[in-house]
């Protein structure tokens, strides 16, 4: 699978009965790729970010070749440690992270001296 603007842009510059057949976004960033236009460029040619530019590069590259890849899943930092695309929001496994005031009678910690809730 080709990885690089140049690898793109030989794969592309051989697919362009293909390219010309596409919807006209995908086709518009095939054929600024295949000239050799940068990313950066191309996404601002089109209005759109450069993830979504080089998405739809490997989407069209993925088609053109024939050769599928399935996107990696990356984590991002914090707290969010569950795989899936919408993972670690939900309980914390401590007990679900409450937005009430405490309740009264509770063992939740009272509420600091001088802090108010609600509007000032």
């Amino acid at each position: 699978m080709p990885e690089s603007p140049e690898d793109i842009q030989h794969t592309l510059r051989e697919a362009r009965a293909q390219i010309e057949a596409m919807p006209d976004m995908e086709r518009e960033v095939a054929l600024l790729a295949a000239n050799g236009t940068p990313i950066e460029d191309i996404a601002a040619r089109t209005g759109h970010s450069e993830e979504t530019v080089w998405r739809t590069l490997h989407r069209i590259v993925s088609d053109v070749t024939g050769q599928r890849r399935e996107p990696v899943e990356t984590g991002g930092l914090g707290a969010d440690t569950d795989p899936g695309v919408s993972g670690g929001y939900g309980d914390t496994g401590f007990g679900a992270l409450d937005t009430e005031p405490p309740i009264a009678g509770s063992d939740e910690p009272e509420e600091e001296e001088g802090y108010r809730e609600g509007p000032v």
